[in-house]
């Protein structure tokens, strides 16, 4: 009977050890999605690749703060002052805004080529 004590004990043990090392992994993820959608919230000022002309963009934050949490954050735009003239555009006023955030990884299968 002490064996099978020992055994359950250990099962349990091992059970909380598991979901303990899950919570802090999911933790982190949230923390660093909710980082990510902090940073990349609000309109920035890039210049146009297409026109060379400034313009005020606004990239979808919060589907980035939940990528992170799930995997690496895809880079997209939800609006520009050069829209809706331009709204076929490939977007390469991305590479501006990747470019000053050097700490964070993106997804590259997301962009419009």
């Amino acid at each position: 009977m002490d064996i099978l004590t020992a055994i359950f004990d250990a099962r349990v043990t091992l059970g909380i050890l598991v979901l303990a090392l899950l919570a802090v992994y999911l933790g982190y993820h949230l923390i660093l999605g909710v980082r990510v959608y902090f940073r990349f919230r609000g309109t920035r000022l890039v210049i146009c690749p297409e026109t060379g002309k400034p313009a005020v963009v606004s990239l979808a934050a919060a589907s980035m703060g939940l990528q992170t949490i799930l995997d690496e954050p895809c880079l997209r735009l939800t609006e520009c002052s050069r829209w809706p003239m331009r709204e076929d555009c490939g977007e390469d006023c991305l590479k501006q805004i990747e470019s000053r955030s050097p700490e964070l990884r993106f997804s590259a299968a997301c962009r419009v080529s």
